[in-house]
């Protein structure tokens, strides 16, 4: 493990979970946590299983177009990956590519680039849903601080021009890699010209792997499953954060397209801009970020509220994880070093 990465990891949880909790003390936050009625979190619960069921059937079809797998034969690398984001860097991608590699015997780069395009679609479709919260935004940002709410729709509409113009890059990058081949070769041959033979060759013969992987492109009716499926799979992760809503009593004060911006916030902007381990600190500060600053709920119930929706969606993602660690027989050691073992 790479401990500037550690590092880095814990400096940014703290910061976070400061800024979270600066005005919420240990009495207000017990008090809050006391209040919930934890049987509304099963729904919750059912709807993160029925989203890592969505994205384990997605990645078959992705994984198909480089190898016939089953769907239940992904389950065991898609919750391990993402239980492995306990460490820094988001090391789990890397994990989840290799995990795939060994057991399907399929390129390293073939199988991170399948997790790759997955990231692409669910980029695209988090900008659009970005999009629609900004066109609510003149209802909805502005029930808590107004300053504030103006500061960050600004900053959520630079985030996603950002993320707009580099997934546009990527995908006009993509297309080439599988529909002129020889282009995109010549643009990365143009990149590493001035590296070392050693590190042009590894460049180079990871590329071609990577095209491998995104020959979903040219499966015409294998790339609609996977868009649609990838529509299911954010409608089930918005579906996690309501019941909670229903669990902390605070339902009737938030408008339904509150669970979106929270979403938004969450996967799409903090826990992108701050990649800390498990999502601690990143997870909580966007929760009150947008339920306190935005839709105006009191800091202590969202800070515990931050708390209840990470421990669902985590506590349920490090539970199938370890059952899946212990069915396959794998040690935590080796998933510690298989993120060191190849990159991407």
């Amino acid at each position: 493990m790479n401990k500037k990465h550690l590092i880095i990891g814990i400096v940014i949880v703290v910061l976070s979970f400061s800024y979270a909790f600066k005005n919420v003390s240990l009495e207000e936050l017990g008090s809050a946590l006391k209040s919930v009625q934890y049987l509304y979190l099963i729904p919750s619960l059912f709807f993160v299983a029925l989203t890592f069921l969505f994205r384990t059937m997605r990645w078959r079809y992705l994984v198909g177009s480089v190898k016939e797998v089953k769907t239940a034969d992904l389950a065991s690398p898609m919750m391990i990956g993402f239980m492995s984001n306990i460490l820094p860097a988001r090391a789990g991608e890397l994990i989840r590519a290799y995990l795939l590699g060994k057991k399907e015997n399929i390129s390293f780069s073939a199988s991170f680039a399948t997790i790759f395009v997955e990231r692409l679609m669910d980029m695209m479709l988090f900008l659009g849903l970005l999009v629609g919260v900004m066109l609510y935004s003149s209802d909805i940002l502005a029930r808590g601080n107004a300053a504030g709410s103006h500061d960050l729709v600004g900053t959520m509409k630079s985030f996603g021009w950002f993320s707009f113009v580099v997934l546009i890059g990527i995908c006009v990058f993509s297309g080439l890699l599988q529909y002129k081949n020889k282009w995109a070769m010549r643009i990365v041959g143009v990149c590493v010209k001035h590296l070392p033979l050693k590190w042009k060759d590894k460049i180079t013969g990871m590329v071609h792997s990577f095209t491998e992987g995104l020959s979903i492109l040219k499966d015409p009716k294998g790339f609609m499953a996977s868009v649609i499926l990838t529509f299911f799979v954010w409608a089930a992760m918005i579906s996690v954060y309501y019941p909670i809503y229903l669990a902390f009593g605070i339902e009737a004060e938030l408008p339904m397209i509150s669970s979106l911006v929270i979403l938004s916030l969450t996967v799409g902007i903090f826990i992108s801009v701050l990649p800390t381990p498990a999502f601690l600190g990143s997870f909580q500060l966007a929760c009150v970020v947008a339920l306190h600053d935005i839709f105006g709920i009191s800091e202590a119930v969202s800070a515990s509220y931050g708390i209840v929706a990470w421990l669902v969606n985590m506590g349920f993602i490090i539970l199938a994880g370890l059952v899946f660690i212990l069915k396959d027989n794998i040690s935590f050691a080796e998933l510690a070093a298989s993120k060191d073992q190849e990159t991407p």
